[in-house]
């Protein structure tokens, strides 16, 4: 039951009020059909709008089922006309842009109807007014009585329980008015239908009830209606009516679409600022990217590097600088004085050793979290395989370490830790990093695949597909001697003749290759009489075996770059599998086992390396030379006609394969000889000595001897023989040694031929002491000659012979220790031949002072000398014993191919990316820190970040200039935005009718503000899209001819997350700036708007 009590509406513009209502009280039935007829002004219209609830009344009340409505909010009202109320205006007022069918659509749509319910419910209601076959037209396509069935149909859509019809044939012919007016009747059978008309004809035939006004005065009612005398119904709860989010981007969208043109120019406008920051967007990523590209590829060239011995750059750095600036701080330098600029200590003060096993400890424990920042941690040792060509049909070549470039300055490398190498380095051979990643995606595969076995090794190209040829030769692909000969001809500044061809190879070629690997420790041999290990690499046949059953190293691949920056340099490349393979084989080998059981001596020398240290060239080389005395005996023959001993026969002494440097022989002292001879044995008793042999033989023997103590003791001159002897003969003791002859002899044959001596030397001036030389030149004198024939029968030849004999053999095994003391750091086959040199001088000497006696059997002379190894054997042991290099424990495991894997000689650390690399820094700093803490300064770490002093800045300030355009941009885009409030305010006032028409049937102010809303998020949206389509249309452009000039590939490219934020950017500034239009439409006046064309 719908009443009015009292309602009063008044209308005031300016000074005037227009009462429209003027307590007009009313009340009706649920079903009838009621007619409200009366002059223009009279208040028809504005009844209507109350009862609807389009107008709200100043005073009185309007009672819907016994509820007043006095206290409704604007969502009751908006529930109430969505619910109860249904609008048949004059005008028919459908919205244009809509569809018929979505047209009656809408009132179910604020009422939450699913969209399968709501287009069969929609489809019956236009099928009950004859409209089933115009349901996808729009209203622009129909006639003026289907537009208003249409407007019929979507008032009863949602079965309302009035239906409010204002002048619903007014703009009809009669025909149709009077199919209108049936159509309203039958409705009213079964609820209340409200119809105002100036057509009194048309209430009369149809209305149940027919209502008079004027002036705002209820002046007649044909059939009134007490509600006293009504029981009130009890109705069932009214839907709240809410407009969905898609129903208003629907509403919408089908609005914009009706304007595209000014639809597309607004966003494109809008757009601008979308451009101009999406732009900037694109280029700052393609560079960051660029030098994203460029710093990655720089980490896996130059990773974090932290050796065994560190060093501070920056301490280096700071030395340079400081002898340039004069390295004091302190003031200028006084005039006329020079001061000291410490750059060696500056230097060495940044060099320390890395205590790298503990680091490994860290970093193998995710220290500090380091493997979040990280692609790969490499860890390198000192084991550098000994890989050899397969072909040894024309010896042994050694390709890793490859020492043919040696002698021009190249230092042979071979363990390679990094992945470009040792930049002086001649060898080809390196070891390629365990995390594949870091390189795979920089090259393609040409053949074969990537290594993975301790036996397999990978060919890199170059970007042109080419390889050196010393990787060539190493591989045996060109003939070696070739380049020996080409060292040969530089090292001796002959002109150099290289091959002309460039060669080329097939990959099948490549793989076919093969190497061969033995182990370092295979070359070295126990020594069991010295105990020590000897290196047999200078043993032809010995390596030739041990290359021959060594293990084959093949080819398994070939790569080449597929871009500018290639991580690994050209070049033959073996896996870490084959390091470890290596260590752990070297581990198990007698000879390291010897060598980490005692760390402090020295396997190859036997002795500590202290020892070593001090004396770097001590060797026992006398044991090395047996003596053959029974030989040496027959070697020597004496002429027992003369007395002079001939020993000539040594001149041409030569031993086979064996030169010797004569000036390193020393003299013969025949002093030294002559003393070791026994004379007692030598000299037979005359007739009238009545001594035995013995005593005469010590009478000569001491004679001599007995003078030179005499002048020692008395401090005289030997040489005054003149003097002093007559003196020492009157000594006792003299006359002790003669007595023991007849003591009333005359002075026998010994006085007078020590006599003679003594007084021949002093007439000459020879050395008393030096009776080898001395001896001989008074034995060759008139005197010396005559008591020689008168001692001839005194002399035992034959136990002189035997005597010499001895005395000469202890005399060359003294020679023999000393000649080979001198020349022990001199290897190989000059050895043997500087000490025939050398024992030939020596003999020619010994010949030259005793040929008057004695003879020399060469050959028999030279069997008597032998030594005890041959000549590789005392080659090998000589390098082994006596290299002039400083060893230790340390350098002798590396020889051996030993490393322990706890503690690495290098470990390179690859970061994920800058930021990355900065995270490992503060992880290293921070290891260093605690390192300090815990008072264990010996584990603080030095390291080199090169790259990072070189870089660390580009990508900030890449990103503040982005920062700074961006700004700039900005301000076009808030233009942009405060552009498109403004073109919302205006499309706000162009769909004032729409406006009307929504509130009518039941939509809410807060639906009228998300229509609006939607059209700019619409607006936006596009906005956004066309700045970010222009933005990617216009870096294909920009990117083709930055490549063509500058080689560089997507310098300009637009993220796709920067896209979509952009896109949203866009939508949030023209939501923003569409807020204000937004909030005046929704509180636009429904009955205004409905007037409103």
């Amino acid at each position: 039951m719908l009443q009015l009590s009292e309602v009063r509406k008044s209308y005031t513009t300016g000074d005037f009020t227009q009462i429209a209502l003027d307590d007009v009280s009313i009340s009706f039935r649920d079903n009838e059909f009621v007619a409200i007829l009366g002059p223009s002004g009279s208040g028809k219209t504005t009844l209507l709008n109350v009862v609807g609830g389009l107008d709200h009344y100043d005073s009185g009340n309007l009672v819907i089922d016994g509820v007043e409505t006095s206290r409704y909010r604007d969502r009751d009202w908006d529930t109430y006309r969505n619910n109860r109320i249904g609008f048949v205006f004059q005008s028919y007022n459908l919205i244009p842009h809509q569809t018929v069918l979505a047209n009656v659509e809408l009132a179910l749509t604020l009422a939450g109807v699913s969209p399968a319910e709501r287009r069969r419910r929609a489809v019956e209601a236009l099928e009950q007014v004859g409209l089933g076959d115009h349901v996808h037209k729009r209203p622009n396509q129909l006639s003026g009585g289907q537009m208003q069935r249409v407007a019929i149909a979507r008032a009863l859509i949602n079965d309302p329980e009035i239906l409010l019809a204002d002048e619903p044939t007014g703009a009809l012919d009669s025909h149709t008015s009077v199919q209108i007016m049936g159509l309203l009747t039958s409705i009213a059978q079964d609820r209340l239908v409200i119809m105002v008309t100036h057509n009194p004809e048309l209430a009369e035939e149809y209305a149940t009830r027919i209502v008079q006004l004027r002036d705002g005065v209820v002046s007649s009612d044909s059939d009134p209606f007490v509600p006293d005398d009504a029981a009130q119904e009890e109705r069932s709860q009214a839907r709240r009516t809410s407009m969905s989010f898609l129903t208003a981007i629907a509403l919408s969208f089908n609005n914009l679409m009706t304007k595209k043109g000014r639809t597309l120019m607004t966003s494109f406008a809008g757009s601008i600022g979308i451009i101009g920051i999406a732009a900037i967007l694109a280029l700052a990523n393609g560079v960051n990217a660029y030098i994203k590209g460029v710093e990655e590829d720089t980490l896996s060239m130059y990773p974090l590097a932290i050796e065994s011995q560190g060093f501070d750059i920056g301490s280096m750095l700071a030395a340079s600088a400081g002898l340039m600036d004069g390295g004091s701080d302190e003031g200028s330098t006084p005039e006329g004085d020079v001061h000291e600029v410490q750059l060696l200590s500056t230097m060495f003060d940044g060099i320390g050793t890395n205590d790298l096993r503990s680091l490994k400890t860290y970093l193998d424990g995710d220290g500090g979290g380091i493997d979040s920042s990280v692609n790969s941690i490499q860890y390198s040792y000192d084991v550098t395989p000994q890989i050899f060509a397969s072909d040894v049909s024309a010896g042994v070549r050694q390709v890793n370490p490859d020492t043919t470039m040696s002698s021009l300055g190249l230092a042979p490398s071979g363990a390679g830790g990094s992945l470009l190498g040792s930049a002086g380095s001649s060898s080809v051979f390196s070891e390629l990093v365990d995390d594949l990643s870091l390189v795979d995606t920089q090259y393609d595969v040409k053949a074969g695949r990537w290594p993975t076995g301790p036996d397999e090794t990978v060919v890199v190209l170059s970007n042109n597909a080419g390889i050196s040829d010393l990787a060539l030769y190493a591989m045996g692909l060109r003939d070696s001697a070739e380049l020996d000969e080409m060292v040969r001809q530089v090292v001796n500044e002959e002109e150099v003749s290289t091959p002309e061809e460039a060669l080329g190879f097939s990959y099948d070629e490549v793989m076919d290759v093969t190497f061969r690997l033995i182990a370092a420790t295979d070359r070295y041999r126990y020594d069991e009489q010295y105990g020590v290990w000897t290196d047999r690499s200078g043993d032809a046949a010995h390596m030739r075996s041990l290359v021959e059953a060594g293990e084959t190293l093949r080819v398994v691949g070939v790569v080449q770059p597929n871009g500018d920056n290639s991580v690994l340099r050209p070049g033959i490349y073996y896996t870490s599998a084959l390091t470890r393979q290596l260590m752990e084989r070297a581990a198990e080998t007698e000879i390291v086992r010897s060598q980490l059981e005692h760390r402090d001596v020295n396997v190859f020398s036997g002795r500590s390396f202290a020892e070593d240290e001090a004396n770097p060239e001590e060797l026992d080389l006398a044991s090395l030379i047996t003596v053959d005395e029974a030989a040496i005996e027959k070697a020597f023959v004496f002429d027992e006609s003369k007395l002079q001993l001939d020993l000539g026969g040594l001149d041409d002494l030569s031993m086979p394969e064996i030169e010797l440097d004569p000036s390193a022989m020393p003299e013969l002292d025949l002093s030294a000889v002559m003393g070791d001879i026994d004379l007692t044995t030598l000299v037979r008793p005359p007739d009238n000595l009545e001594a035995d042999a013995g005593q005469a033989g010590a009478v000569v023997a001491g004679l001599l001897q007995g003078y030179l103590d005499f002048t020692t003791a008395a401090g005289a001159d030997p040489a005054d023989t003149a003097t002093n002897f007559p003196a020492f003969l009157a000594s006792p003791k003299a006359a002790r040694l003669l007595t023991a002859t007849d003591p009333t002899a005359e002075p026998g044959l010994v006085t007078r031929f020590v006599t003679g001596y003594l007084a021949h030397a002093t007439a000459n001036g020879l050395e008393v002491a030096d009776v080898g030389a001395g001896m001989q030149d008074f034995l060759a004198s008139d005197a010396g000659q005559a008591l020689q024939s008168e001692a001839m029968g005194l002399i035992d030849t034959s136990s002189l012979e035997a005597q010499l004999q001895g005395a000469i053999t202890g005399y060359m095994e003294e020679v023999m220790a000393t000649y080979m003391g001198e020349v022990s750091s001199q290897i190989g086959d000059a050895l043997q031949t500087q000490i025939t040199a050398a024992l030939e001088d020596s003999m020619s000497q010994l010949t030259e002072q005793m040929s008057e006696a004695m003879s020399i059997d060469e050959d028999a002379f030279t069997e008597a000398f032998s030594l005890n190894k041959n000549q590789e054997e005392l080659t090998q042991l000589l390098m082994s014993m006596a290299t002039t290099e400083l060893n230790s424990v340390e350098s002798n495991l590396r020889k051996l191919g030993y490393a322990d894997p706890a503690d690495p000689s290098t470990i390179e650390i690859y970061p994920v990316d800058f930021e990355g690399k900065g995270r490992v820094i503060e992880i290293l700093d921070s290891y260093n820190e605690r390192m300090r803490s815990d008072g264990a300064e010996d584990k603080v770490i030095n390291y080199t970040d090169l790259v990072g002093a070189l870089m660390g800045s580009v990508t900030d300030i890449v990103n503040m200039v982005s920062y700074v355009l961006v700004a700039f941009v900005a301000i076009s885009l808030i233009v942009s935005s405060i552009m498109i409030g403004v073109i919302t305010y205006i499309s706000v006032l162009e769909r004032k009718k729409e406006i009307g028409i929504l509130r009518s049937i039941g939509a809410s102010k807060r639906d009228i503000r998300r229509v609006f809303n939607a059209e700019t998020l619409i607006v936006g949206f596009v906005a956004g899209a066309l700045g970010v389509g222009i933005t990617f249309l216009l870096t294909i452009p920009a990117n083709a001819i930055v490549y063509s000039n500058f080689d560089i590939e997507n310098v300009a490219r637009l993220p796709w997350q920067a896209a979509i934020v952009l896109v949203l950017i866009s939508m949030a500034l023209t939501s923003l700036a569409g807020l204000i239009p937004a909030s005046a439409a929704s509180r636009k006046d429904p009955v205004e708007a409905l007037r409103s064309e």
